[in-house]
């Protein structure tokens, strides 16, 4: 269950105000970085910065405090941030929620364990297991029919990995998904800890849920013994900012710690630090009344959407898909395909036609964040160009696009660890003859940034034809040595 956070402590804001005093002290600056407050910065910089900005663009350790890097400011500004999200412990991150995944597989998991995750897992989670040696034992989410979207575990299967997994080292789980769509985590979180294990939760989509009765539940109000949230995707902080939050009764808080600060900048960005200050104190006193009209403004979007002849946007029926336990009403996933567009093409005629630029696009849909940032007339500018478009394009006859891309071709299986597979001798062959074989490299759609095939696995006929679909298409990939997916790297 949630909690409260409306308290006189969450309303201080340590790290914040220790960085406007010292910009208030006119101090003379012989530390990091080399612009010196602006003064040496080009004026181009300058112009796109402004001299606020460069004012407070200061290090960390001789500048908001002193050389002997006290941490008294950090430590402060955490533990506030670690009450309002649920923990024990909290972990300002400058590298986005990827670095706290990284912390935390690397603190549960070495080479060899198994740790059981989903197959939609980050590409990040890949990363981490390649870093860790771990191994992962896979537990498949449903892929919607209607939006070709990857949605969660259940828990029944979840409970059966664990039991089929008995050394395993921990679970991991995401969600929300990129789409907005919640797990039954506090279900999942009863089989995880009735299997020993510690429950940890990707929640780099929910800084938010903890904070608005009118929101899915957050991971940490749920059970789980850690969870990330990248406080930079639909809440105040900046740019890679994020939070890393855990408990300590089913892992270690020291070796936590200790793992944060070596996948951490020991030159950590303190914009990043305050803003991760500001937004916390922002949603612990404000977060129910800002996220309440956010949903109504979402909801409103999503009604006048469902009113356009050839547009459609998720809503609650997603819930009655296996595996989906609580939809966040402020993510907007809308098609055109019945008007001929896909999810690329309406995202370029918004942006190139209307000024609008959406969070995500994908084979079939574009994604919307609706955040208290955002206006009623802001998701009305967004309502009335749909409408427009959707004007033009049956007055012009369109038809429906096809939907080649949208479905995902399945798991095939897991040969050897990703670690083994991303370090063995290998080549570089032809698409078209790799089936068979296995890969030495990550192929991630992004966004959303999932891979469709990683280090280990053997690559099927149906991922052959995927890949060979999306080269023509020119998809936008990460992780493959050769981007336009005409050869695939794979184990010698």
């Amino acid at each position: 269950m949630r909690k409260p956070h409306q308290t006189k402590a969450q309303a201080a804001t340590p790290y914040i105000d220790a960085l406007l005093e010292y910009r208030a002290k006119g101090m003379v600056a012989f530390h990091t970085p080399g612009h010196k407050l602006g003064k040496g910065a080009p004026p181009i910089m300058r112009e796109a910065f402004g001299d606020t900005l460069l004012g407070v663009d200061v290090a960390m350790a001789g500048g908001v405090e002193d050389t002997r890097e006290s941490t008294s400011l950090v430590a402060a500004a955490e533990a506030l941030a670690a009450a309002a999200w649920g923990g024990e412990r909290c972990f300002f991150l400058v590298n986005g929620s990827t670095s706290g995944i990284h912390s935390l597989l690397l603190a549960l998991a070495g080479p060899g364990d198994g740790v059981i995750l989903p197959r939609n897992a980050h590409k990040s989670v890949q990363a981490a297991l390649i870093f860790s040696g771990a191994v992962p034992h896979y537990v498949e989410p449903e892929i919607d029919p209607i939006w070709g979207i990857p949605l969660n575990v259940p828990a029944e299967r979840v409970a059966a990995a664990v039991e089929a997994h008995p050394h395993a080292k921990a679970v991991f789980v995401v969600s929300p998904s990129s789409n907005g769509v919640c797990a039954a985590l506090e279900a999942i979180a009863g089989v995880v800890h009735d299997g020993g294990l510690p429950f940890v939760v990707d929640q780099a989509w929910g800084p938010h849920l903890r904070f608005c009765s009118a929101l899915p539940l957050d991971a940490m109000s749920a059970g789980a013994d850690a969870m990330v949230a990248s406080t930079h995707k639909l809440i105040s902080g900046i740019t890679q900012s994020s939070v890393l939050v855990a408990r300590g009764e089913r892992l270690s808080l020291q070796r936590l710690e200790s793992i944060v600060k070596m996948t951490q900048s020991t030159s950590p960005q303190v914009l990043i630090y305050a803003s991760i200050d500001a937004a916390r104190a922002q949603m612990a006193l404000y977060g129910e009344q800002l996220w309440s009209q956010a949903v109504e403004n979402a909801e409103w979007a999503r009604a006048r959407l469902g009113q356009i002849a050839g547009v459609r946007v998720m809503g609650a029926e997603v819930l009655a898909r296996r595996g989906v336990a609580d939809f966040d009403r402020t993510r907007l996933t809308v098609s055109a395909c019945d008007l001929g567009l896909n999810g690329y093409e309406l995202e370029t005629a918004l942006r190139d036609h209307y000024g609008i630029a959406v969070e995500a696009a994908d084979p079939l849909n574009v994604l919307l964040n609706v955040t208290y940032g955002d206006s009623r007339d802001d998701v009305a500018c967004f309502t009335t160009a749909m409408a427009d478009l959707a004007a033009r394009r049956r007055d012009a006859g369109a038809v429906s696009c096809d939907t080649l891309l949208a479905s995902w071709p399945r798991f095939s299986r897991q040969v050897m660890s990703p670690r083994d597979a991303f370090f063995a001798a290998s080549e570089a062959i032809p698409v078209k003859h790799a089936a068979g074989r296995v890969s030495a490299e990550m192929v991630a759609p992004y966004p959303p940034g999932i891979p469709i095939v990683a280090p280990g696995e053997e690559v099927s006929d149906e991922l052959v034809a995927y890949l060979t679909e999306a080269s023509a298409r020119a998809m936008h990939v990460h992780g493959p040595e050769d981007l336009t997916l005409k050869t695939l790297r794979v184990v010698s």
